[in-house]
């Protein structure tokens, strides 16, 4: 009998490392068509064009920004990752900002994310902060 199983910690890492590097189809290539994205406490974000609108929002606040997963935790019966996340906000400026958070990652069977949840400290994200 041939079974195979979803590595859902390499597709978390490689959902971030897409969105780190801007690649344009990451959304729609990774996420579900019904894709759920909510962030710290703004409104959830639907479909995958939508999350990319928001997330390239955001990010347009910065020169960059980069996540790097520090602990990812799997739990393959529920499709789920929770990552333990240092996010690295680049300012326009070339300031520097490190802070701490975690993201919930949800899969379908096909392996497409469908939900995306992310909380990160941003009280100090902003250079005036």
């Amino acid at each position: 009998m041939f079974s195979t199983t979803t590595n859902f910690e390499e597709l978390t890492s490689a959902f971030y490392r897409d969105v780190d590097a801007g690649a344009d189809d990451v959304f729609d290539r990774m996420l579900a068509s019904t894709a759920s994205f909510a962030f710290n406490d703004f409104p959830p974000v639907s479909t995958p064009a939508g999350i990319a609108e928001m997330v390239k929002g955001w990010k347009s606040g910065f020169r960059s920004v980069e996540h790097r997963l520090d602990n990812i935790l799997v739990d393959g019966d529920k499709r789920t990752t929770v990552s333990e996340v240092t996010v690295v906000y680049t300012f326009h400026d070339g300031t520097r900002l490190e802070t701490k958070g975690c993201s919930i990652s949800e899969y379908a069977n096909d392996g497409l994310m469908v939900s995306w949840r992310v909380y990160v400290d941003t009280s100090k994200s902003s250079p005036a902060a």
